[in-house]
């Protein structure tokens, strides 16, 4: 039985010692919404990417199906937590970060037409950033959400 197996096997068993590999926590990430039907991630956009959404008429409902897609590995990953994903049927893009693992950031939205791609020092900007967002704590992840600086999207569970 190979590690994969073995940890699928004790998942669905649920045993209490249970000890998922580091390297597995994206496959982790999509047995468990397979399981469940939830997400495991707390998914997040920005107060400019909310606002930018709006204006490109993108639904919080395409950004939690362009998650689960992600989650399945139908995105295009450019490293340090970057992840670039078509939204709005190929019309716009969509930068989200995810260097955690357990929370995922929309950081920023594009026309195809107006940009073919983010340049290497936009890309740089971006792992930066994305760093941040992987060191936030609980506690300021809240105080954001207070101040209306982050939106929470895709928290329910379907049923």
């Amino acid at each position: 039985m190979n590690k994969r197996d073995e940890a699928l096997y004790l998942y669905r068993t649920r045993k209490s010692d249970f000890q998922w590999p580091q390297k597995d926590i994206i496959y982790h990430q999509v047995l468990h919404y397979q399981v469940t039907g939830c997400l495991p991630v707390r998914v997040f956009k920005t107060k400019w990417f909310n606002k930018a959404a709006r204006t490109h008429a993108i639904s919080d409902r395409e950004l939690c199906d362009a998650i689960d897609a992600a989650l399945s590995g139908k995105t295009v990953d450019l490293g340090g937590g970057i992840y670039k994903k078509r939204l709005n049927h190929n019309r716009d893009r969509a930068i989200i970060l995810a260097r955690g693992g357990a929370h995922w950031f929309y950081a920023y939205l594009y026309a195809k037409q107006d940009m073919a791609n983010i340049s290497e020092s936009e890309l740089a900007a971006f792992r930066e950033l994305a760093r941040h967002y992987a060191a936030l704590t609980t506690e300021k992840i809240t105080a954001l959400l207070a101040h209306k600086e982050l939106v929470e999207i895709c928290h329910d569970c379907k049923k």
